[in-house]
């Protein structure tokens, strides 16, 4: 018994209880590199580490986190028994070689009421695990959450970025051409009445390209037909690749007739060319403000569902949540029908902003998740009193009856191992809860519905 002393598990323990112990226990021997239990196997032991150390591993998000290690005088494996738990939460695998102090489920159970003391240091070591432990995999459910934000945004963010940069990169080369022409239309010498005409062609033209006209491909290919013949007719070089910007510019042939009229013919090449240059100008500047200002409103939309620069309890406007939600989701939703049935009388709630849209942002994914990425999913708001009612519907396989009962449990999760942590619910549970409000599921083959209710006044009345 002397030899067992020195661990800090056994340190002030009577006699009674660690006999107790040695007398219901099996000691095994570990090989270093060896698992004694493994992340995600059935595990019904609980064990004390009497010599060697163990290193303790979770997988989250598809990469290995160690959680820590278990020296001599650790115990572990509490948290998966007292938890009733199917599998083991964590990978116990030997660093040196080890020897351990093993119990069965049933033994553990019964070391409650032979050994009080060591049963009440068990209970207070793995209170202080599942705060760590609660604390550590949030901490990876929100940077998880941050990536896959990040890799939304980054995924909208692209094209539009992309297509600034290609407009402002042609916009840098037709300039110096645009310049070109411009100085040799001032040495033809117009006269005022020309330059008049011209300069009503080229306002009334710069419009109609900013106002974004669209046509069939085939209505685009026989306009450009058209106009490349009447350039060709007229002299004037390369009319085929000109022509695409005049037919932006809604540009017709009794118009280009009428223009050419008023100009003697050695000026309709010079006139045609720069106008040309000044209208594909104006088109590649509408372009960037466009892409600019797409980036500027995926930027908006993030702050808003962020809730920056705002005091952390306001009143909030669900459907401004949600819409925002789906914004930020919106690389997620290609092939899913979303349909929107918004009770247009609920009110503003007294919330936190952000983590409300947190909780959107889980029960919409999960609901992703559970379609696989395609299939339909309904959002409905409903007043009911002094509560405001959502409610996220898809038309996935469905939850098995056996596992409704644990989804809002921490640490659950029908997810292959090191997909997810199984808190993306349990935290929508929570911030729920800190609004007062509450939380239920309704699950069937072909339809699951998540019903949240919140207060209009629980943060006022806190």
């Amino acid at each position: 018994m002397d030899n067992y002393r020195h661990l800090v598990a056994f340190k002030d323990l009577p006699d009674s209880e660690l006999q107790w112990l040695i007398d219901h226990s099996v000691e095994q021997q570990l090989k270093p590199g060896e698992n004694f239990v493994e992340e995600g196997l059935p595990t019904d032991f609980f064990y004390v580490v009497l010599e060697g150390e163990l290193q303790i591993s979770r997988a989250v998000n598809g990469r290995r986190h160690v959680m820590g290690t278990t020296p001599p005088g650790i115990i572990g494996g509490e948290l998966t028994l007292l938890n009733h738990l199917p599998t083991s939460m964590v990978t116990a695998q030997a660093i040196m070689t080890s020897r351990l102090m093993v119990f069965d489920k049933q033994t553990f159970r019964q070391i409650f009421a032979a050994c009080p003391n060591f049963g009440a240091y068990i209970f207070k070591i793995a209170t202080e695990r599942m705060q760590s432990y609660a604390t550590f995999i949030q901490q990876q459910e929100k940077m998880a959450a941050l990536g896959k934000l990040s890799a939304g945004l980054a995924h909208e963010l692209n094209n539009p970025a992309a297509a600034a940069r290609r407009s402002a990169q042609s916009l840098s080369e037709l300039l110096p051409a645009l310049q070109a022409h411009t100085v040799h239309l001032s040495a033809l010498g117009l006269t005022g009445s020309q330059l008049a005409d011209l300069d009503l062609c080229q306002n009334q033209w710069l419009v109609q390209v900013l106002s974004g006209q669209t046509l069939s491909a085939l209505e685009q290919s026989d306009r450009e037909d058209e106009l490349a013949d009447w350039f060709e007719n007229h002299g004037i070089e390369n009319g085929w690749q000109m022509a695409e910007i005049f037919v932006t510019a809604e540009v017709k042939l009794d118009e280009l007739s009428d223009l050419a009229a008023c100009l003697p013919d050695q000026f309709l090449a010079p006139v045609m060319a720069w106008l040309h240059d000044s209208l594909c100008a104006a088109s590649l500047l509408d372009e960037v403000e466009q892409s600019t200002r797409r980036i500027s409103d995926l930027v908006g939309a993030i702050k808003e569902y962020t809730y920056m620069d705002r005091a952390p309890v306001q009143d909030v406007d669900v459907h401004h949540g949600l819409d925002i939600t789906l914004k930020v989701l919106k690389h997620k939703l290609k092939n899913v029908t979303v349909t929107r049935q918004y009770d247009p009388t609920i009110p503003a709630i007294s919330g936190k902003g952000g983590e409300l849209n947190q909780v959107w942002t889980n029960l919409i994914d999960n609901a992703i998740d559970a379609m696989a990425g395609q299939g339909q999913l309904r959002l409905i708001t409903r007043c009911e009193n002094n509560f405001v009612m959502v409610e996220i519907t898809d038309n996935g396989p469905g939850i098995p009856p056996d596992v409704q009962p644990h989804i809002f449990e921490p640490f659950f999760t029908t997810k292959e191992v090191g997909s997810g942590t199984g808190l993306g619910l349990d935290i929508a549970y929570r911030i729920v809860s800190e609004h007062k409000g509450n939380i239920e599921v309704w699950s069937k083959p072909g339809e699951t519905r998540f019903i949240v209710r919140l207060p209009v006044d629980g943060f006022k009345e806190a």
